[in-house]
């Protein structure tokens, strides 16, 4: 049968709770006050065995035993605030603390405190506080009496089990360093340390984040650092009820002052101390069995965001003092760090210098990047770089690359494709390099940025209008004479270097093209450097294929063919698959200047074709007659002939 709360017994008065009192003490005190032998009474009167106490499911019953509030019971408590792990956050007065921060199994006591006060101090149950700070003496975890370890189950605050006063005793003087660090966690727990203590944590220079640390934090510092001088794995967390030992406390306390104070040089000098000296082989140089376990748990236990300040002095250790490799353990580091190791692994120099494994592991083998190969375990071989003479080599590389421009960098600048700016550069306008490819691939073409800003600036320096241009004709673009009969072989080439040379010079601009392609140029002009085949001497006003030369005479494009063939006109010899058949454009001319069509004579008189070609054979008039097919033919007259031809009217001849 369960006895309801308003049923069950309370204390005839209330004892009020002291600010930062220990709640077992508490109890203590309370059971003192009511002649109880024991806190026990108290825990049997609430119906609660003495492991829930402190739990949030009994604060009721044993708040109305105590005449409080459940709320007044529970503030002093160090109830749980995690979930239930096996090492759950406790509160500490509002302040997260580990469980394994509390000392349960072993209280302690400073006598000079309660011969001032009979008060059970709540900061006394933190496991690292073994000196009064402000009293500068131990605490006691033992009767000198009995002989036994202090238990909270005891008849007052300070008498123990056997009735010995502890106010009575007289404790060891605590030497500085250890007054220092508890002091600096009584400050973290809002805990009073004395004036005097306060002088000694300003005059060991502890580092100034110390101060913004809360009470958890600065407890996990102090565990961790405690074990680091003797090259020793952190200690691992210790259970609620697991006893802890005053004399560890103290010498966690002291080392961690070690390396707290003179703030960074100490801890540098203790890191610098684990690394063998003289040592020749840099991969006998193993981080992880150097530092031991300090570096895990350093980045595992003590988050960057929190403990930056202890991160960034071995980060600065590792870049200054660490001659040795970093295989795997670099993940860990921030990136400054990483890029100051004086060692750098092959991907990650491959990464830097942009280029592939082998062209690195090449360099080292010819002594042109300072490395070395490292055999491992199983006869694995590992290639690491010293990254000063990697940076050396990089500078130096883009020292002499610097003078070049990529290929698609090459190719927006002109407006030229790989396909024609490559036959440009070969023609000798243009040097270029090859990058790390093994063959001549687009991908690792670099040019001469000399060479290509002179082309680019020998088309721009003429400060061309807009042309309204839509179709080749007595003006062309470029880009239109490229694909018409210039080529990119030789044609295209023989253009740039005569805008280049002064030779040429464009008359507009069409946005038609990209880059030098847009620029237009007469006709006349750009027909000059048509490519020929062979050994061909070519003419002042160069070659006209068959359709210009049928444009220049005014007549069918079937009449040229004819009157090469009829020996009227000479053509070039030869012909080549993907060309267009030449001939001198001074034939054309001679031929212009001496012959006028038949069809062109019809026009200016306003007949017709048939008539004057009647009237002309009628009236014997000496004409060129060329066949062109078997049913047509083309006719021209001399034109001093033409002059004096007199065409009657239709119908009166």
């Amino acid at each position: 049968m369960t006895i309801q709360a308003s049923t069950r017994p309370r204390l005839l008065f209330r004892v009020d709770p002291i600010p930062l009192e220990s709640p077992r003490g508490y109890l203590c005190r309370v059971a003192s006050a009511h002649r109880y032998k024991s806190p026990h009474w108290l825990v049997q009167l609430a119906g609660l065995p003495a492991e829930k106490v402190e739990r949030e499911d009994g604060a009721a019953s044993i708040a109305h035993v105590l005449r409080l509030q459940p709320e007044q019971w529970l503030i002093m408590c160090y109830r749980r605030v995690g979930g239930p792990q096996r090492f759950e956050q406790r509160s500490f007065y509002g302040k997260n603390v580990g469980a394994y921060h509390l000392n349960f199994g072993r209280p302690r006591v400073c006598p000079a405190c309660l011969r001032e006060r009979s008060v059970w101090w709540a900061v006394w149950d933190l496991c690292l506080v073994a000196v009064c700070p402000v009293h500068r003496c131990l605490l006691l975890d033992q009767c000198p009496s009995c002989r036994k370890a202090l238990n909270w189950q005891r008849p007052a605050v300070h008498e123990c089990r056997c009735g010995l006063d502890l106010r009575t005793l007289t404790s060891k003087t605590a030497d500085t360093d250890s007054v220092a660090i508890n002091a600096a966690i009584y400050r973290a727990a809002e805990f009073s340390p004395g004036t005097a203590a306060e002088q000694d944590i300003n005059r060991y220079e502890f580092p100034p984040e110390l101060t913004r640390l809360s009470l958890g934090s600065l407890l996990v510092l102090l565990r961790f650092l405690g074990s680091v001088e003797h090259q020793d794995s952190p200690r691992r967390k210790q259970h609620a009820s697991t006893r802890t030992d005053l004399n560890l406390a103290v010498q966690i306390g002291q080392s961690a002052v070690a390396l707290l104070r003179n703030w960074p040089h100490s801890l540098r000098a203790v890191l610098r101390g684990m690394v063998p000296g003289n040592v020749e082989d840099v991969s006998s140089l193993k981080f992880n069995n150097v530092f031991g376990s300090f570096y895990f748990h350093l980045f595992r236990v003590l988050p960057r965001n929190e403990f930056g300040f202890l991160h960034d002095v071995f980060e600065e250790f590792v870049r200054e003092d660490w001659k040795g490799l970093l295989r795997g353990q670099h993940r860990f580091f921030s990136v400054s760090t990483r890029e100051k190791s004086p060692w750098i692994a092959l991907p990650k120099a491959t990464s830097e210098a942009r280029t592939n494994p082998k062209r690195i592991k090449s360099l080292v083998d010819q002594g042109q990047i300072e490395g070395e190969f490292f055999k491992l375990r199983r006869g694995r071989t590992q290639c690491w770089i010293k990254r000063a003479s990697l940076n050396q080599w990089i500078a130096t590389r883009d020292a002499e690359f610097s003078q070049y421009i990529p290929r698609r960098k090459v190719e927006r600048l002109l407006g030229l494709q790989y396909g024609t700016l490559l036959p440009v550069a070969q023609a000798g306008l243009m040097r270029y390099a090859q990058g790390s490819g093994q063959a001549l691939h687009r991908r690792f073409l670099f040019f001469f940025r000399e060479d290509v800003m002179k082309i680019k600036l020998a088309f721009e320096k003429h400060a061309v209008p807009e042309h309204q241009y839509s179709k080749p004709g007595e003006f062309m673009a470029l880009g239109d004479a490229l694909k018409t009969y210039l080529g990119c072989d030789s044609g295209l080439p023989a253009v740039i270097k005569a805008v280049v040379d002064g030779n040429l010079a464009p008359v507009g601009y069409t946005p038609r093209f990209r880059g030098i392609l847009g620029y237009v140029f007469p006709s006349e002009c750009l027909r000059l450097y048509r490519p020929v085949l062979g050994d061909v001497e070519i003419p002042p006003q160069g070659f006209l294929n068959y359709t210009e030369a049928a444009s220049k005479l005014s007549s069918d494009t079937r009449v040229i063919p004819a009157l090469v063939e009829h020996g009227v006109i000479r053509a070039l010899a030869g012909y080549h698959p993907r060309r267009s058949k030449l001939v001198p454009a001074d034939e054309i001319q001679r031929f212009s200047n001496q012959y006028v069509t038949v069809s062109s004579l019809a026009k200016r008189f306003h007949v017709t074709d048939c008539w004057l070609r009647r009237y002309l054979k009628k009236s014997s008039t000496p004409m060129l007659v060329i066949p062109v097919g078997p049913m047509q033919k083309a006719i021209f007259l001399q034109k001093d002939v033409a002059a004096a031809l007199r065409i009657p009217r239709p119908g009166r001849s």
